[in-house]
C-alpha cells in the first residue's frame, strides 16, 4: 500500500507475533456481505469493536483493485480508470459524490454503476450506504444525483436521501476523508484515518506484538570501551521511541527502514544509524558466519517462492533467518 500511495506517504504500522495457522476456513464468513450497511456494522462495529469512522476508512481500500465475476460476481473498478485503481488515495470517496450512481441488477444481486451500459465501474450497497440512506438488499429505487443523467428513467427523478441522519458518523467521515473537497489533493485525513483503523483491526485481540526489524539477525547492544583513565564520553544510545515532526510515534527501526538517518540519526538513533564515535562505544563481538548474505529468493515448505522482505514482514526470522 505504501508503494501505491502518492509520494509513498502512507506508512502503515505492522507488528508481528500472531500464531500462524495453515488454514482458516471460517474466515470468509466473517467478511461483510455486499447487501448493505447492516453488514458493515455487524462485521466492523459489533464483532471487531471499531467505530463507523474506522469502518468508513477501511472501506476506502476499495480505491485499489477491482471486483471480479469469478469471485464476487460483481465486476468493475470502484474508481474511474484502471490506472487510478492502482493508486491508493482518496478517490473512492470522490467517486461516490462525483457520479450519478444507479442500481444495476446482476446474477448475484444488485450493485451500482454510472454512465453508459458498458461502463466498467461499480459500487456496492456497502459503499453507497456510507453516504446515502438506502435499504439493505436488492430493492433499490433511487439515483444518487438526479441533477445528472442517471441513464435510467425509473430512477431519474428519485433522489437517494443522504445518510447524515441514520449514519451521521459514517457520512461525516466520508466528508472528512475528502480532504477539503473533490478537487483537493490532500490525502492526509484519509491516510491518518486508515492507518489508525488498520492498526486497530490488525492488532485486535492480540497483546505483546513486536515491531518488524530491519534484519533477521538480533541487534547487538553497544558495549562501553574499558576506561583508559580519560574522561568518559557521553553515552551513545538509541531512544526507545520519539515523536516525529507530524506528531507520529516512531522508533529507530522506522528511522532506518525509511532512510531518515540524516534527520534523526544524531539525537534519536545514533546507534542504529552508526553515528556513535568509535572511542565511545564498540560493538560486541559477533560470531563468524563465513559468507553471510541473504539469498535472492527461495522456496518455502509449501513450494511457494519467497524472498527476505517476506520473511521479515511475516516475522519468520526464527524459521528462515539462519540459512
Amino acid at each position: 500500500i505504501r508503494a501505491s500511495s502518492p509520494g509513498n506517504a502512507l506508512d502503515l504500522p505492522l507488528r508481528w507475533g500472531r500464531t500462524d495457522r495453515e488454514s482458516c476456513p471460517e474466515s470468509a464468513s466473517r467478511l461483510p456481505e455486499p447487501h448493505g450497511c447492516s453488514e458493515v456494522e455487524g462485521a466492523f462495529l459489533n464483532r471487531m469493536g471499531l467505530t463507523w469512522t474506522d469502518a468508513t476508512a477501511l472501506m476506502g481500500a476499495h480505491t485499489l483493485g477491482r471486483g471480479s465475476l469469478q469471485f464476487s460476481g460483481h465486476d468493475g473498478t470502484w474508481v474511474d480508470s484502471g490506472d487510478e485503481s492502482a493508486i491508493f488515495d482518496k478517490r473512492f470517496y470522490e467517486e461516490i459524490f462525483r457520479r450519478a450512481w444507479r442500481p444495476r441488477q446482476t446474477e448475484v444481486g444488485v450493485d451500482w454503476t454510472w454512465g453508459g451500459n458498458n461502463r466498467d465501474f461499480m459500487m456496492l450497497n456497502t459503499d453507497i450506504c456510507l453516504v446515502y440512506d438506502i435499504p439493505d438488499g436488492d430493492d433499490q429505487t433511487c439515483c444518487t444525483d438526479i441533477t445528472q443523467d442517471c441513464r435510467d428513467a425509473t430512477v431519474q427523478n428519485v433522489q437517494c436521501p443522504f445518510a447524515d441522519q441514520v449514519r451521521p458518523e459514517a457520512h461525516a467521515a466520508v466528508n472528512t476523508f475528502l480532504g477539503g473537497g473533490l478537487n483537493s489533493n490532500d490525502n492526509a485525513p484519509f491516510f491518518e484515518g486508515f492507518a489508525a483503523a488498520w492498526e486497530k483491526a490488525t492488532e485486535n485481540g492480540h497483546t505483546g506484538l513486536l515491531d518488524v526489524g530491519s534484519s533477521c539477525f538480533p541487534t547487538l547492544s553497544p558495549v562501553p570501551t574499558p576506561s583508559s583513565g580519560a574522561p568518559s564520553p557521553v553515552s551513545c544510545s538509541d531512544v526507545t521511541s520519539f515523536f516525529d515532526n507530524d506528531g507520529k510515534l516512531r522508533d529507530c527501526d522506522w528511522v532506518v527502514s525509511a532512510g531518515k538517518c540524516g534527520k534523526f540519526g544524531q539525537d534519536e538513533c545514533p546507534v542504529s544509524c552508526n553515528n556513535c564515535a568509535s572511542d565511545s562505544v564498540s560493538t560486541a563481538p559477533t560470531l563468524s558466519l563465513g559468507a553471510c548474505q541473504d539469498v535472492s529468493s527461495f522456496l518455502d515448505p509449501n513450494g511457494i517462492l519467497r524472498d527476505c522482505s517476506w520473511v521479515i514482514r511475516k516475522g519468520k526470522c526464527d524459521k528462515f533467518g539462519l540459512n
